[in-house]
Formats: structure tokens, sequence, C-alpha cells
């Protein structure tokens, strides 16, 4: 995969507009923010979208600034009138503006507002343009569900992912969010680490006896940490929706539910309910027949379904990138297979998985490191060798 363009890069040669800032609707600057710090920084053009009249208007209502936001408000203490931005109005520019945002945040107010203004009808439409899967689409979409004090503060922070925030996107808790952002501003924590915090904080909130998360040690790398708890999904098969936990689902819960799979005929799922198999598990479980009838495109839908309706199921990126893998596009494959591993490092089928999509994308070096760690994973495996 080429290495990606510099934001300045990208826009230096497209055609950018002269656009006064007074007509521009933008998000304030976070307390924090200090101009003076943040001059060496290049100025990169703002992306900026015009919004659709409404209903009965023949004129816009104006633009929104979408992204490279410390540029437009450099700009803003400047005291300048106008600037130079580039101006979303189609498939071209969307694909030139996406390509230069760094931050998960602003990635997120594009999208919404391509959605909002109908440059893309819809979150499958977006996807094709961009190589991403809807579930992806969703995942990045639910950061503008976050207090608006905390999307302010995130667009200082480039280095902070879309993986690192869902535990927090999930909570409904105001001030547990709050506590959760401080300890990811301020650790920098992974998205899996991220996760193990939030499986311990709800326990804590259960049981006020509980001692407190060591986030010292949670923040070590070289510390082995415990592997979250593997549950049922059946107290949330119901809503399908934002209620599901942040508890990553394991492997070894997932090849336990598809002995399930030898159970045929016509009355399939009704045995898998008496059996109490979740209607998540089980979109789980049709996703794989469809992937093992060759059914791939079919497959690939059922299991974004499932990581639209938990991020944390990780055997779902896994299959879903086997689907992609099978399909033709090692890109979306490597992102699926990516996800699932930031999740679980540890998982020796993913490790191949991943390096067989590597070597198709000529990346030979990157392929046989995961391969060599999938084979010392195994080997400890089966000499008994603790991890």
């Amino acid at each position: 995969m080429d290495k990606k363009r510099e934001s300045g890069e990208i826009l230096e040669h497209m055609l950018l507009e002269e656009v006064k800032i007074e007509d521009i609707d933008f998000i304030d600057p976070p307390d924090e923010w200090d101009p003076d710090l943040h001059q060496k920084e290049p100025n990169v053009p703002p992306v900026l979208i015009e919004e659709k009249p409404n209903e009965g208007d023949l004129e816009s209502t104006g633009f929104t600034l979408l992204a490279h936001h410390r540029s437009f408000w450099k700009a803003q203490t400047k005291g300048l009138f106008t600037l130079r931005a580039l101006v979303v109005r189609s498939s071209v520019h969307i694909s030139l503006a996406h390509e230069s945002i760094k931050n998960c945040t602003e990635e997120a107010l594009l999208f919404d507002a391509l959605l909002r203004n109908g440059l893309c009808e819809n979150r499958s439409r977006l996807s094709e343009l961009l190589g991403y899967s809807r579930a992806r689409i969703t995942q990045i979409l639910n950061l503008l569900k976050l207090p608006e004090e905390m999307r302010r503060k995130l667009l200082l922070a480039d280095d902070i992912s879309e993986f690192q925030l869902r535990p927090i996107v999930r909570l409904a808790d105001k001030g547990s969010q709050k506590n959760m952002f401080n300890h990811l501003v301020k650790g920098k924590l992974t998205g899996r680490q991220m996760a193990l915090f939030a499986d311990e904080k709800e326990k804590i909130d259960e049981d006020d006896n509980v001692p407190p998360v060591d986030i010292e040690n949670l923040m070590d790398e070289d510390i082995q940490l415990d592997e979250p708890e593997i549950i049922l999904q059946n107290e949330h098969e119901e809503s399908f929706d934002e209620t599901v936990p942040s508890t990553i689902v394991q492997s070894s819960y997932t090849t336990e539910l598809m002995r399930y799979l030898k159970l045929r005929g016509v009355e399939w799922e009704t045995e898998l309910e008496k059996r109490d198999v979740s209607r998540i598990d089980m979109e789980f479980l049709n996703g794989i027949l469809k992937l093992r009838s060759g059914l791939y495109s079919a497959a690939v839908i059922i299991l974004e379904g499932v990581i639209e309706a938990n991020p944390y199921y990780a055997p779902a990126y896994f299959y879903l990138g086997r689907c992609k893998n099978l399909m033709g596009d090692p890109v979306s494959a490597e992102n699926a297979l990516r996800s699932a591993l930031e999740m679980l490092p540890e998982e020796p089928d993913y490790l191949v998985e991943l390096a067989i999509v590597l070597e198709k994308l000529k990346r030979d070096t990157e392929a046989s490191a995961f391969y060599r760690k999938a084979g010392s994973i195994r080997k400890k495996s089966r000499t008994g060798v603790v991890r």
C-alpha cells in the first residue's frame, strides 16, 4: 500500500476557492487552544462543504468547516477576512478531502456532511466510494455522539484513533465518559487497553469495595493484561443497537458457538433459540454459513451487521477480512483483520490471514513478520509455555 501523502501535497494542486470567513460555520477551539504553539504546523487549506438550501430557499445556508480546523483558527486569529479552501462539491473532492484528513473527528464531520447534503445518498454508497465497510462508516460517525467539549479537544489530537474512543462512545454516563477520556488523553492507551479499562470501570461501578484500577500498570505494554470476560450476548439481543457491551468477544467463545453449525435443517434457528443462542450470535453463525457456501457478498452484509451491533465482536472482523480476501479486495481485508488484531493480538489464525493478505499486496517483509509471530504463538501453545 502506498504511503499516505501529506495533507498539503494532496490539496496544493487543487482548484481552491476564496471564501469569506464570516460565511463559514465552524466549531470553536477548545479552551487550551494556543495558536502560538501551532505556528509551526503547515497551513493546510481547510475543507468546507456548502450546505444545501432549506426547503423553499433559493440560496445555500453558507459553508461548514469540516477539516483542518487548526489552519482555520489560525487564519481567524490573524484577522483575515477570506481564506482559500477546498469546497467539497463532487466525488473527486470527496476522495481528495478524505485522503488529506488525519483526525478521526474531522473524518466523522466529513462523513456526516456528505450524507446530510446528499453528496452521498447513503452509507453504502459512501463505503463503496472510500473502500470502507458500512460498519466502519458507522463506527466513525458514532464519534459525533461524544459530548461537544470532547469533540473540540479531539480536534487537537490527530494521534487518537476511533478505536481508542469506542469504549467512551458506548458509555451512557457523561461522568464516566469524561473520566475515561481524561485517562486516554493522559496515557495514550491503545484501543484494547481502553476496552479493558472500560470493563474494569464497570466492575467498580457495581461494587464500591473493589480496588481502584491500576491505570499505570494498564498503560505498561510489558505487563500481562488479563483477558476480558467472555460473555454471552442474549441479554442484549432484543435491542441489537447501541446498548451492546464493550467487552471483546473472544475467538474461543465463537469457536464453541460454531459447533452449533452442525445443526442443519429448516428448524435450525428454532433449535438455536432453544439453546439460548442470542440473535447477534445467530447472525454471526448465519454469516459463517454464507461464507462456507461461497456466498461472500451475502456473508459480508451479515458480518457488517454484526459489527454494527457490537463493534467488539472480534471474530466478525476476522471473517469479514477473510470474505474480502476471497472476493479479491485485499485492502478492505487488511483493514478488517487489523481491527480484529487490535482486540486480539495473539490470535495465530488472524495473524496468518493478515500475512496472506499482505503477500497479495506485495508487502512480503511485513507478511513474514506476521507468519513468524503466528508460528511462535502456536509453538508456545503446543509446548505448554505460558505467554
